[in-house]
């Protein structure tokens, strides 16, 4: 019997399956989920710009930071181009990131689980989540197979792949 459960999101489509299955289970087991996302600082623009576009973040965070940028996708290229982000890029990373965690809380409470946190960290990602997964006391951890991210391996993505390999707790990697 599975106690507590972690499921990480970086906003992506395969994410979004991972929170559905994770959500489903923490609603029939009835155990607490958590939901984390690790911040992109450093992240390549591209993967941010895309994410972005994709999840439709940006009318959001625009309207809960005051940050004016009227070009978006051309803006969001620059915004996240240094690799030491300044305060309004941290801004928009932050808000960004709570606002993938508000919507994949939603979406598990929409699913049936009463007891939903989410949690939100930076640093390299799959150790991050592993952190998490410890700090939580999760005893299973579910993430998406392939992310934001490039695509560099051929069967599971990097992060998938050393959350697997490392987590001392049961793993489940979704297509």
């Amino acid at each position: 019997m599975k106690k507590h459960i972690l499921v990480a999101t970086d906003g992506s489509e395969t994410a979004g399956k991972a929170i559905d299955l994770a959500a489903e289970l923490a609603a029939k087991f009835d155990v607490p989920l958590t939901i984390g996302h690790i911040l992109h600082f450093g992240r390549p623009p591209e993967e941010l710009a895309h994410m972005a576009r994709v999840e439709h973040l940006v009318e959001s965070v625009r309207e809960k930071s005051g940050a004016d940028f009227p070009n978006v996708p051309g803006n969001i290229m620059k915004l996240f181009d240094d690799s030491r982000p300044g305060d309004n890029a941290v801004r928009i990373i932050t808000l960004i990131g709570d606002e993938i965690l508000k919507r994949g809380a939603d979406r598990a409470k929409e699913l049936g689980v009463d007891q939903v946190s989410t949690r939100s960290g930076q640093g390299d990602t799959a150790d991050t989540i592993l952190d998490m997964a410890e700090d939580v006391g999760a005893d299973m951890i579910v993430v998406g197979h392939r992310g934001l991210g490039r695509v560099r391996r051929m069967v599971m993505g990097s992060v998938a792949q050393k959350v697997v390999q490392q987590a001392e707790c049961t793993v489940i990697s979704v297509r």
